[in-house]
């Protein structure tokens, strides 16, 4: 296959996975109506497949959360062929490349005659994006996601979701072509993701490709797969007569020239040169010459370590800032906030498929590390009563899959999904600050009994005559903080009901009735609990005699500070049988470092205590000073379900409540 058919064949490739991307962004939505549909609703295929097969997402997700979300492992398709062939997916499938290619091959007077061929020779400023993987990775470790703000799959996506498609929704809803929503979407933080994609674009205007030269950190990480490719250039400088026209499609900077060393780990397999070279003095093959290829990768040790440094000492800044935790109120199904930040990689998906535009990119809502990660705004829009739409396009587990039944608002279920809770400011209160009639918000309380009811009440005015007002009240335990009061409250501003992340049943500490540590003497399972009974006496063992029950792994639960172990047997009135093991630990430290030693490979994160996972017939997870083991004698279906209720019932009877601020801050 010659030089001009390669390049042929890899524009194509380009045009088919931006199409292709396009497309699944658009099907990334929900086309129908959640009010008149039975059962949960469905997203179809969407743009979820192409964040499962993108290295970087899957590298920091494995390194942030210690455990790889199930669907990334796709991401070895990528990453094995580039150990043998390079940096293909760069020249022939990265959306973002072939958009940056695209705006590169534009006429521009910073690319004109002798500049158009300098401009694509190596620079040094080409091993940044080494640095800036090196940080990123480096922030993972420490539990940070934060470097999904630079991956270049999910910058398309979501300016595209959040900027592009908002901005040409009027002439696809006239086109009448059923791609646009009903409504026109809008996203705060929307110009800000517009500006920055409109800038990595332009930037080619100056330098072909800047951004997957310079900065790329998923350009970078396959560059380092590629260092031990087998497939490469082979020059012939004999019959080079130094016409330079190898450099002018040049996409990576890579030097394809002969008489210099070509850089394979820069290189993005467009072909381009060997198409331009008139004296047929390039080709590529396997197993080229060594002598004429760069030997290794163009770093200096010292930055990489400093970028290293930098990126796990940025971990604990980014963490200082907590000022906006009220009004962070994450989508239903989000895990527990310290493993979302590590998981969530804003992309935007589940913004792009809210049905009522609830979900939007964060600014100082959730802190610094929190930016541009997914918050619920009651203002613009309140989570659907039956809507499960953003845990199927979650492409780490940030926001886990879950059903209807699981989310408990319609029917109601005893332990539902809370956001958080509505609040009442009675100063801006219509029936409360001015006597006049209001019942908008207790209308739409779509909980079952409802949140917000009316009490009637006398009241006098200025005048001093008697007027019945009916005033609002708020039952918190009822409330699942959806925002459909605060979305409709007809007060203009600052509304009258609002609502807060304070509740929110993924976390035990963000609550208004906090839970404290019971005594030693306190710790007891419940008798009962979801068909559980219990059987037989509790046992217990200090750290003297741990030996006795976990042999072979005591000096693990030893090294973790446990200090005494409850252990107890059930029985399911449908037969089934399990054990549960509760250890104490001297802290919290201690409990979470022994949950994350565990082996995490076929686990999904579980929404219990401050962290849990479920391996399907066994649940672990750590609340406090516990770390808690569930095992089912039996793996089905049925028993795995039942064991995930036991679980929820142990969780609550570690516990007991205590009162805390009844006033969380807007």
């Amino acid at each position: 296959m010659g030089g001009w058919t390669k390049a042929r064949v890899r524009a194509v490739s380009q045009a088919l996975f931006l199409v292709l991307f396009i497309v699944l962004l658009f099907r990334t939505a929900f086309f129908g109506s959640l009010k008149t549909i039975s059962g949960d609703p469905q997203a179809g295929f969407g743009i979820k497949i192409f964040f499962q097969t993108d290295p970087l997402a899957a590298a920091l997700n494995a390194l942030a959360s210690r455990a790889l979300y199930e669907g990334m492992a796709w991401s070895l398709a990528v990453l094995i062929p580039t150990f043998f062939l390079g940096r293909f997916y760069c020249g022939w499938i990265c959306p973002l490349g072939t958009l940056n290619q695209l705006v590169g091959a534009v006429k521009s007077p910073w690319k004109r005659g002798a500049r158009a061929l300098e401009s694509n020779r190596y620079r040094n400023w080409q091993r940044i994006k080494y640095y800036v993987l090196a940080a990123v990775l480096a922030a993972a470790a420490f539990g940070s996601g934060i470097g999904g703000v630079l991956d270049p799959i999910a910058i398309t996506a979501r300016a595209l979701a959040l900027a592009a498609l908002p901005a040409v929704h009027d002439p696809l809803a006239f086109c009448g072509c059923g791609l646009a929503p009903f409504q026109r979407p809008y996203f705060q933080q929307g110009v800000m993701v517009g500006l920055l994609f409109a800038a990595i674009l332009l930037a080619n205007l100056a330098v072909t490709r800047f951004w997957c030269r310079a900065l790329c950190p998923l350009g970078a990480l396959l560059g380092v797969a590629s260092r031990w490719s087998v497939f490469g250039l082979e020059k012939k400088s004999g019959g080079c007569n130094d016409c330079k026209h190898c450099l002018l499609g040049c996409q990576g900077g890579d030097d394809p020239l002969p008489g210099a060393r070509w850089r394979k780990v820069e290189c993005h397999l467009c072909f381009n040169c060997v198409r331009q070279c008139a004296e047929s003095g390039l080709k590529f093959r396997f197993f080229p010459g060594a002598e004429q290829t760069a030997p290794r990768l163009d770093g200096d040790r010292r930055a990489v370590l400093a970028s290293l440094a930098g990126g796990a000492l940025s971990v604990p800044f980014l963490r200082a800032n907590t000022a906006g935790r009220a009004r962070r109120i994450r989508p239903p199904g989000a895990v527990d906030e310290g493993d979302f930040l590590a998981r969530c990689i804003r992309c935007g998906a589940c913004m792009k498929v809210c049905p009522n535009n609830a979900l939007h990119p964060a600014a100082a809502e959730a802190g610094w590390e929190g930016f541009w990660t997914p918050v619920l705004i009651p203002r613009v829009g309140y989570c659907e009563t039956n809507c499960t739409l953003c845990g199927q396009v979650c492409p780490t587990g940030a926001i886990r899959k879950f059903t209807g039944q699981e989310k408990g608002w319609a029917p109601p279920s005893p332990s539902p999904i809370r956001l958080g809770t509505a609040f009442f400011d009675r100063g801006r209160c219509l029936p409360w600050s001015m006597a006049m009639d209001c019942i908008v918000c207790e209308e739409v309380c779509p909980t079952s009994p409802k949140a917000i009811y009316l009490k009637e009440e006398e009241v006098k005015d200025r005048e001093g005559r008697t007027l019945k007002v009916r005033q609002p009240h708020l039952d918190p335990a009822a409330c699942v903080g959806c925002g459909a009061c605060e979305k409709a409250c007809p007060v203009l501003g600052s509304p009258a009901v609002y609502v807060t992340s304070v509740g929110e049943s993924r976390s035990r500490n963000n609550q208004i009735i906090l839970k404290r540590r019971r005594a030693e003497t306190d710790v007891r399972f419940p008798e009962e609990a979801g068909g559980w009974k219990r059987r037989g006496a509790m046992r217990t063992f200090d750290a003297g005699n741990l030996w006795e029950y976990v042999d072979g792994d005591a000096e693990r639960y030893l090294a973790a500070g446990v200090q005494k172990t409850y252990t107890q047997r059930y029985e399911h009135r449908s037969g089934g049988e399990a054990v549960v093991d509760a250890h104490r630990m001297s802290g919290a430290a201690g409990a979470r470092r022994l949950f994350e030693s565990e082996a995490a490979a076929g686990a999904r994160p579980f929404q219990v205590g401050d962290a849990g996972r479920d391996y399907g017939a066994s649940i672990t997870f750590h609340a406090g000073v516990f770390f808690v083991r569930l095992v089912a004698f039996q793996d089905t279906p049925a028993a795995r379900q039942d064991l995930k209720d036991l679980a929820r019932a142990v969780e609550s009877a570690l516990g007991m409540p205590t009162r805390s601020s009844e006033n969380p801050p807007r």
